[in-house]
């Protein structure tokens, strides 16, 4: 049995085509999500520390990524704090930490070429953290658990109406 995963459709418009096109976002349920403001970053166990990155609308809405800094590594920052900056051609913003950590380790691979997270953003980590505060920190209104189905759906939805049009196609899937 595959792992599952959350597909949401949506239809745009294209400005550079200049017609409307269908997107699909992905959200594997094998991580926890950060849905505070302005969100959509994942992260994931890796043995006792975390991964995090971009989830599939961050990056899409983000467009092409130009340049991804980090705060200093070996630091710990609050939940909420921004890690890192990230700027691509129509956005430059904060990523922020889904929980209180140490900034262990950036992904060079994904620093020195930010758009390895458009081509695949659930593999292209951006960070290794490891959390101060997880045990209290985990069950925050912010935070989407694994396999929390209804909760990612209804937090995708309601960025996607703000952002775009109302999703079209909602589909639990296994890859």
């Amino acid at each position: 049995m595959g792992e599952k995963q959350l597909e949401i459709s949506t239809k745009k418009f294209d400005k550079e085509l200049q017609q409307e096109v269908s997107v699909t976002y992905i959200f594997p349920l094998d991580r926890y999500y950060y849905a505070g403001d302005p969100g959509h970053i994942w992260f994931k166990p890796f043995n006792s520390i975390f991964e995090v990155g971009f989830d599939s609308f961050g990056q899409q809405q983000a467009g092409p990524l130009l340049h991804i800094r980090t705060r200093p590594l070996g630091k710990e920052f609050p939940q909420g704090t921004a890690f890192g900056t990230v700027e691509s051609d129509k956005w430059i913003g904060p990523l922020r930490l889904p929980l209180t950590a140490v900034l262990l380790e950036a992904n060079t691979a994904v620093i020195d070429n930010p758009q390895l997270v458009n081509s695949d953003c659930y593999k292209s980590w951006v960070l290794r953290i490891k959390p101060t505060k997880l045990d209290v920190e985990i069950s925050s209104k912010d935070i989407i658990s694994i396999g929390d189905l209804e909760s990612l759906r209804s937090y995708v939805i309601s960025d996607l109406e703000k952002y775009e049009e109302p999703p079209i196609k909602v589909n639990l899937s296994e890859i």
